[in-house]
């Protein structure tokens, strides 16, 4: 790897946590372990997800079941769209890309990935790789259990429905933990339009759902240091451990609310 990037990324890293410092609203409150401790957490997370063999092809197998799940809901759009939705065109392309019509093509996908991530929550698949990165983030950073179980669910939600997981405490949050709330909400990209991403990105960068996914991931413990330095407490109010909620009742269930969700999105 080139040096020079390498000493630039860490440069630019530190310089942006010496910001959020600057910009602090009290410095003199500002509890370190949890910045310190989501500054090497960031690291040591880039290492291990870039670095490591076993992610690598992990991320690579995604990036397949991505490219699958993509052709599969292109025989759907095309069988209800037609050429629209994917099928041979009935007439000559006029130049490439002319018969790509996002709302069919593109959108649809956001559907089906929608429905999914409820089937696997109710599943109780997702909730648990959820509650792994959930406790991952309060041991280290010390942080409360309704900002651990929020911050983790947004590398696979979107910002709208990972506070819905914590909802209850959300009334006794003080000003630092809202404030990381909404920060990890912006930092992160919902695993409803990650799929939408990284098939518009696929023909550029052939691997990027494991790409966007890494950025999330590692994204979430920078976002929380930057959000308590800028936004700094005493001890977190919302202590304990969370688990996610889910609101189906059955398979079906699940795929018809994730459908909705998918259509408001």
């Amino acid at each position: 790897m080139d040096a020079g990037l390498v000493a630039r990324s860490l440069i630019g890293f530190l310089l942006l946590h010496a910001l959020a410092w600057a910009l602090s609203e009290n410095r003199r409150v500002i509890v370190w372990r949890p910045v310190i401790a989501g500054m090497l957490l960031t690291l040591g997370l880039g290492i291990v997800l870039l670095k490591v063999p076993l992610f690598r092809d992990l991320f690579a197998t995604l990036n397949d079941a991505l490219n699958a799940l993509e052709r599969a809901t292109t025989e759907g759009t095309a069988f209800v769209f037609g050429f629209l939705g994917g099928a041979p065109l009935p007439f000559a392309e006029s130049y490439a890309g002319a018969s790509f019509v996002l709302a069919f093509r593109a959108l649809p996908l956001v559907l089906v990935v929608s429905a999914l991530s409820a089937l696997l929550f109710y599943w109780r698949i997702l909730p648990g790789i959820v509650r792994i990165f959930s406790l991952v983030l309060q041991k280290t950073m010390g942080v409360g259990g309704a900002i651990g179980l929020s911050s983790a669910a947004n590398v696979f939600v979107g910002m709208v429905e990972a506070p819905l997981f914590v909802k209850p405490y959300i009334r006794d949050m003080n000003r630092s933990e809202l404030f990381v709330l909404m920060t990890c909400g912006m930092a992160t990209i919902a695993g409803t339009v990650m799929a939408l991403y990284a098939s518009i990105l696929s023909r550029a960068v052939p691997d990027a759902i494991g790409h966007i996914l890494i950025a999330s991931i590692i994204s979430t413990p920078a976002a929380i240091a930057v959000s308590i330095l800028m936004v700094p407490s005493g001890e977190p109010v919302t202590q304990g451990m969370l688990v996610p909620t889910q609101a189906a009742t059955s398979s079906m269930d699940a795929i018809t609310r994730g459908t909705v969700e998918g259509v408001q999105l």
